[in-house]
């Protein structure tokens, strides 16, 4: 079992994920890419064998015009194909998350076309690392826009209209409010596509009442034989938020209750342990943890796993490469 994290790491001071420069500053995918290199280095210093990649690492995937964005992929063939390289020598999967606004659910076609293209986008860049079919683009199925059979009709539709090297990226995951395992269930059917199943989403919006265990049977067979499916696990906020209006004497406090929905900094690892207790004898998966404290909070999991439930700290993939991570050169400026 590998633990991720995704993102921005914070074990190691001035790393960037991706290139934020603002567009009239040009900023390439080539620095984005020898930001990765640099992660992947850290983190391969740290034994964390799965990583998300930014969604952002194109820059401005989200505009209504690709062309130059398709010359920047084009361009950066060879710094593709080393980030790629050294992330097999390293034994580290990947993995995008395709961003919040990437529906392909929407009533508006300008809207849907857009989404596709970012997903066409976020498909290449894995293909350009030559990643196998481990490394998914993870999707939310979207909206509902009051008609839930006509926004689900579209989603397969658009899905269908996909290049195949997309479709076979995607990795359907359930979310918190709209789409449920069960929904997920049947669209990855009809797509032919794996489900990422999110633990914290299905403890919020499981209206069907699925039994967990079950739930998660349902997610893991999904996925093609010999490809280890994934899992996402987070810990719901639980610290109360205090709010502060005005200065001075006048100044007014008041405290926020936690929302459920929100991720916390690190992972409560008894209900880790719990959770996959209850996945005994469905197989393994790799699990990504969506925590605010990043590549910490893998390491701290790891830390409690070894106290609390060493058979468990036994099944992780943690060990070191067999190059030093010091020793890796490639392009662009390192952190």
């Amino acid at each position: 079992m590998r633990l991720g994290c995704a993102g921005k790491t914070l074990g190691k001071p001035g790393l960037k994920s991706y290139d934020a420069r603002r567009r009239d500053h040009d900023p390439h995918l080539s620095i984005s890419l020898a930001y990765v290199r640099d992660i992947l280095c850290h983190l391969d210093q740290a034994g964390i064998r799965f990583y998300r990649l930014s969604a952002k690492l194109a820059p401005y995937v989200h505009g209504n015009d690709d062309r130059d964005l398709t010359a920047q992929i084009d361009d950066c063939r060879a710094e593709l194909a080393f980030v790629g390289d050294l992330a097999r020598g390293m034994n580290t999967r990947l993995s995008i998350h395709a961003p919040l606004h990437t529906v392909l659910t929407c009533e508006e076609e300008v809207v849907a076309n857009r989404g596709a293209r970012e997903l066409r986008t976020l498909a290449n860049i894995l293909d350009g690392m030559s990643t196998g079919p481990e490394a998914v683009v993870v999707l939310h199925v979207g909206g509902v826009y009051d008609d839930r059979r006509a926004a689900v009709g579209r989603f397969q539709r658009r899905f269908a209209r996909l290049p195949e090297f997309v479709r076979r990226r995607i990795a359907l995951e359930n979310d918190g409010r709209r789409y449920s395992l069960a929904d997920v269930w049947q669209l990855s059917h009809t797509c032919e596509c794996p489900i990422v199943f999110d633990r914290l989403h299905f403890l919020l919006h499981n209206p069907e009442g699925l039994p967990l265990d079950e739930a998660l049977q349902m997610a893991l067979e999904s996925w093609p034989p010999n490809t280890t499916p994934i899992v996402h696990f987070s810990s719901p906020r639980t610290d109360v938020h205090f709010l502060t209006r005005g200065r001075g004497v006048a100044a007014q406090h008041s405290a926020r209750a936690p929302s459920w929905s929100r991720h916390s900094d690190y992972v409560n690892p008894f209900g880790f342990i719990a959770f996959v207790e209850s996945a005994r004898g469905l197989g393994e998966f790799d699990v990504m943890l969506e925590a605010k404290a990043k590549d910490l909070a893998v390491i701290r999991l790891r830390e409690d796993l070894k106290r609390y439930a060493p058979s468990l700290a036994g099944r992780l993939v943690n060990g070191r490469s067999r190059e030093p991570a010091s020793e890796v050169d490639g392009f662009g400026p390192s952190s």
